[in-house]
Formats: structure tokens, sequence, C-alpha cells
């Protein structure tokens, strides 16, 4: 079996899996079977259930620094705060549409009520 650093994403997935629906009692079966740790299991199906598996990464116990993990948060906050302005920015968007929508329609309809009452009028 494979080693500890050498497990495909596909593989830690399926003995997750495996070790989930395996019946009290036989999960150790389970971990001895793919040499495997319990520990290496709860690090598995915690970074699974955060969508960090898919991706190659890991949830680990101070694997961030206090420090890296200020800055990805003031990295976040950056982000968040240029998403909601370009929110804001599309929402005023679709008003100013919405408003030339209504304008065109209210063209539309004068126009063809100019139009019936000219072939009215011509009959």
């Amino acid at each position: 079996m494979a080693g500890i650093s050498t497990w495909t994403i596909e593989q830690r997935r399926a003995i997750v899996a495996e070790y989930e629906v395996a019946p009290y009692g036989s999960k150790q079966l389970v971990l001895r079977r793919h040499r495997v740790t319990d520990s290496q299991i709860r690090t598995w199906t915690s970074s699974r259930d955060a969508g960090l598996l898919e991706v190659g990464r890991s949830l680990r116990k101070g694997s961030m620094t206090p420090k890296k993990e200020s800055a990805e948060l003031a990295r976040l906050r950056e982000r968040i705060a240029r998403l909601e302005d370009d929110l804001g920015r599309a929402r005023d968007d679709i008003a100013d549409r919405q408003r030339a929508l209504d304008s065109l329609g209210k063209a539309t309809a004068l126009l063809q009520e100019l139009v019936s009452g000219k072939n009215t009028a011509e009959k």
C-alpha cells in the first residue's frame, strides 16, 4: 500500500468512505488493511468536509501560524469588499437597464396607440 504522503485524492476518499460505512467493531480492520491511522482518517474526513481534499490540501492543527492566518483573513476581507463593490455596481446596472426597458416599453405602447389611432382615422 501507499505511504502517508503518497495517497492519491481518490484513494483517500475511498478509504474514508469505506471507514465511514464499516460497522462498529470493524473500523480498525479498515485502518489496518490500508495501513492508516484514525488520526489520518479524521484529517482526511475534515479536509473532505471542508472541500479541501479535492484540491489536495488538508486541515491540520497548527498548519497556519497566527501571522499567516491574520494575513489570509485580511486578504479575504479585501476580496469580500471588492466583491461587495462589484455586486453594488451590478445591482445599479440592473436597475438602470430595467428603467431603460420600462421606458422602451412605454415608447412602444405609445407608438402602437398612435399607429392604431391613425389606422382607425383612415377608415
